[in-house]
């Protein structure tokens, strides 16, 4: 109990102190969590409430969590909602859809209780079962509205041979504790008999947690290789993020990853990622992915990469609009290629620079993300910066056009990158780079401060430049002007092949297996063969020139044809059988190879070297 008093008195005076004026620590709020039946999927969640003041108080909903840019709608797995006071119930209603507020009648506290039905494995949401309870803080905790910044202390009734993993403050093995509601809903829980391994780096403990429900396969070689990574990562943030032997802004750092059927992504938190995985530690095939020939086992890596430099990039040093959060609509910003492409960048640049790729792996990648970002229709119709803006459109529930007029600012920061980490490094003489210029960005506005605007980041290159390189943020960024690869790979000794293969027939859509095992037509490209036909998204692709083909047959049957020629077509549309005829062209789009160039100038392969981690001495 004195251990208790004496941590809050300590945390009054941080606050105080950062504040300049506050004269009294908030009420702590105190949530349980328990469960009910496995098969139910019911979790049950009491809040108590002291210190209020007013006629009536409101609880409400997240509809959305950071990180994850999509309103979740998280209200519609509420039930149960019941309020009391000094045993007495209390009276309330619903002021929208994710809002409850409490007649107080008098009272200044209030005990509120609530189910939620959980039971989607994914990085935002919850699951409870019999195998597992995992929590995606914002799909499952109500907060007091107004009251955000009170601390909170959790307690949960965990099932026997049940353990509990988290980022939060444990103080006791079924106790814990969060300076406030941002950092409650940001720290997600796994609860179940999962495996753990740790290791620790510049005075971190890293802890690996893994429930798998695959194969309980070993996973020993992929924490080694984690530990590589994290290696590699802490040290570019360390001077401005560290503080004493403590490298990085953590005590301790969680990984949490599931093995589950039919998974996949990941979510970023303040000490904590949440990831899964579809497939086992010991899967090595081909991963579906479009960078490469990436193995399922280096995307598991990636992915990991990627959510560890998350824990700097967008929890610390994040876009101004991002924080402090506004849970109940969409929040906008245009630097998300910043917040998520340079993490991507860096997810990727930092397991060649850990030892983890190959070099040559790693430009393999970068020219697939290259050809697939280039042939991405809507870079006609919108810039980087406009699809972040945007980027709340991506799960719109009518049929929309967004295949032709949007893609991924991931894809688009992570090429940015290059270009910017090679237009510093060139002005520079190598002395400066993007790692620089993300340092700085992070000394300025990374929290506690209110975080960063696009004009500073902008502001921040051209200091680290030594030179205005603003165009590249005005024609590549907020512009839509073709980026040219050749003139700033070759500033680090890569050459860049740019080839049309003439000689390839192209349809131009996209197309999946249906169920009936046919191509089944997801997107017609503008401008295409197949826009120029009457080919339309929806269709099945029944035959080709009279033979009946799959979904596979139909790629070969493309392929064994040269532009020029015509098919016929027999597809199924809304219950009906067309035949159509399509004549094949060439497609537009090039095929990017990077290969490192064969008789580089000295200051170029400093750049590669120093780049990639290879550790040549830069040129003066």
């Amino acid at each position: 109990m004195i251990r208790r008093t004496l941590q809050w008195a300590l945390m009054i005076v941080a606050v105080c102190f950062v504040c300049g004026g506050a004269q009294a620590a908030e009420a702590a709020l105190h949530y349980e969590l328990r469960f009910e039946k496995p098969n139910t999927h019911l979790m049950d969640v009491e809040i108590h409430a002291t210190d209020l003041k007013g006629a009536n108080v409101e609880f409400a909903m997240p509809d959305w969590a950071p990180g994850s840019y999509y309103i979740e709608n998280y209200s519609a797995n509420v039930q149960g909602f019941n309020a009391t006071a000094g045993g007495k119930q209390l009276a309330w209603r619903k002021t929208d859809s994710q809002t409850w507020r409490v007649d107080l009648a008098g009272a200044k506290e209030v005990t509120v209780d609530y189910q939620v039905f959980g039971d989607t494995l994914q990085n935002n949401l919850a699951q409870y079962n019999d195998k597992h309870a995992f929590i995606g803080g914002a799909s499952v905790w109500m907060y007091l509205v107004g009251g955000k910044e009170r601390p909170i202390d959790l307690t949960i009734d965990v099932s026997s041979g049940w353990k509990v993993a988290t980022g939060m403050e444990r103080t006791s093995d079924h106790t814990f504790r969060a300076a406030d509601y941002n950092w409650f809903a940001d720290a997600p829980l796994e609860i179940s008999d999962f495996a753990e391994k740790t290791f620790e780096v510049r005075g971190t403990t890293y802890h690996v947690i893994v429930h798998d429900v695959m194969g309980r396969k070993d996973f020993s070689k992929f924490v080694a290789d984690v530990q590589k990574m994290v290696e590699t990562t802490v040290p570019m943030w360390s001077a401005v993020a560290g503080s004493g032997e403590q490298a990085a802004p953590f005590k301790e750092y969680y990984f949490l990853f599931h093995i589950w059927p039919n998974t996949g992504g990941g979510l970023e938190h303040l000490n904590s990622t949440q990831i899964n995985f579809r497939s086992d530690w010991d899967d090595t095939g081909k991963a579906n992915y479009h960078q490469g020939n990436a193995t399922e086992y280096q995307l598991k890596l990636f992915v990991t990469s990627h959510e560890f430099f998350h824990a700097w990039n967008v929890k610390r040093l994040r876009p101004k609009p991002l924080g402090p959060f506004e849970y109940s609509q969409m929040v906008h910003t245009p630097s998300l290629w910043i917040s998520e492409g340079l993490t991507s960048y860096y997810g990727s640049l930092d397991l060649v620079r850990a030892g983890l790729i190959a070099p040559q792996e790693y430009l393999d990648e970068i020219g697939s993300l290259i050809t697939a970002f280039d042939a991405e229709p809507g870079r006609k119709e919108r810039s980087i910066e406009d699809t972040s803006w945007d980027t709340w459109y991506r799960v719109v529930q009518q049929q929309n056009n967004l295949a032709n007029t949007s893609y991924s600012y991931y894809d688009g920061g992570q090429v940015m990158g290059h270009i910017l980490d090679f237009a510093i490094r060139e002005r520079t003489h190598n002395q400066k780079s993007l790692d620089d210029w993300m340092r700085l960005l992070y000394s300025r506005y990374a929290l506690p401060k209110t975080g960063f605007e696009p004009e500073h980041a902008i502001r921040a290159a051209n200091e680290v430049a030594g030179a205005d390189i603003s165009e590249l943020f005005r024609r590549y960024i907020s512009g839509k002007e073709p980026i040219p690869y050749e003139k700033y790979f070759a500033y680090a000794g890569i050459a860049v092949e740019k080839k049309i293969d003439t000689e390839k027939a192209w349809a131009g859509i996209s197309s999946n297996k249906g169920d009936d095992g046919h191509a089944l037509v997801q997107n017609v490209i503008p401008g295409s063969p197949a826009a120029a036909s009457e080919l339309d998204r929806g269709d099945t692709i029944l035959a080709v020139n009279g033979r009946v083909i799959d979904f596979d047959a139909f790629g070969r049957s493309v392929a064994d044809h040269k532009p020029g020629e015509t098919i016929h077509l027999t597809v199924a549309r809304l219950g009906q059988v067309k035949e159509i005829a399509l004549t094949l062209g060439t497609n537009p789009n090039p095929t990017y190879t990077l290969k490192p160039m064969e008789n580089p100038r000295e200051a170029q392969k400093a750049i590669y070297n120093s780049w990639l981690g290879l550790g040549a001495a830069p040129a003066k």
